[in-house]
């Protein structure tokens, strides 16, 4: 098992790994992560006023946020309410009358009602998302094993050292989850001494995760 991979540092191994006959392959067997990742960073905000009044703003800490908690900061105004439709994932947001309302540009997306509207006081009156609401910013976890032979394995038509994709669903922030791999894809070792293994969990855009250094655990099987 190999700690705290979340890091992305190389691991050094107590014992090498012979692999100069390159025949040994490498699986990944398990993972086991803390969900550390945001989906707000800072500068995120929620504000209202009366029509041609005194503006509150209420700051957005960076976090992990769901459609209920956004939600509850909406309407703790007394400005607007929030709900979402089960069936198709829109969004309704109506504002109360003689009152306005301003979601910066994050907010707006993932509640999807950005087009259009992005820098602007929304007045009295209901908006209707044109896409699903999309809390979920991580989507996929990558996991990247430097010393696999990336001759021949290959991402998005590229030379990859990816080892294995896992599809995450949706989670809270400090929330632990184990995924296990009954029969894992194995993938060539590098043909040499391996003195050290380097992870690296990216995602499905191809970019480090920030984890908050909240830890992610995982277990490799290597097999001739």
């Amino acid at each position: 098992m190999l700690s705290n991979v979340q890091r992305g540092t190389a691991i050094p191994l107590h014992q090498n790994i012979d692999n100069r006959g390159g025949g040994l392959r490498v699986g990944l067997r398990s993972l086991i992560y803390t969900v550390g990742w945001y989906n707000v960073e800072s500068g995120e905000s929620f504000s209202w006023r009366s029509v041609g009044g005194f503006t509150n703003t209420v700051d957005i800490y960076p976090g992990l946020y769901g459609f209920t908690q956004l939600k509850d900061i909406a309407e703790a105004s007394s400005s607007a309410t929030l709900t979402v439709n089960k069936v198709n994932g829109l969004v309704t947001l109506t504002v109360v009358n003689g009152r306005e309302v301003l979601l910066t540009d994050r907010l707006l997306s993932m509640l999807g009602l950005g087009h259009g509207l992005g820098g602007a006081w929304l007045d009295a009156g209901t908006y209707t998302g044109d896409r699903p609401v999309d809390f979920a910013t991580r989507k996929v976890l990558k996991v990247h094993l430097e010393q696999i032979n990336f001759t021949g394995n290959v991402d998005d038509g590229a030379p990859s050292t990816l080892l294995a994709c896992i599809g995450v669903g949706r989670h809270s922030f400090g929330e632990v989850h184990t995924v296990r791999f009954e029969h894992p894809e194995y993938k060539r070792l590098q043909g040499d001494l391996v003195h050290v293994l380097k992870v690296e969990i990216k995602d499905e855009m191809g970019r480090s995760i920030d984890n908050h250094d909240l830890p992610i655990y995982l277990t490799l099987e290597i097999v001739a």
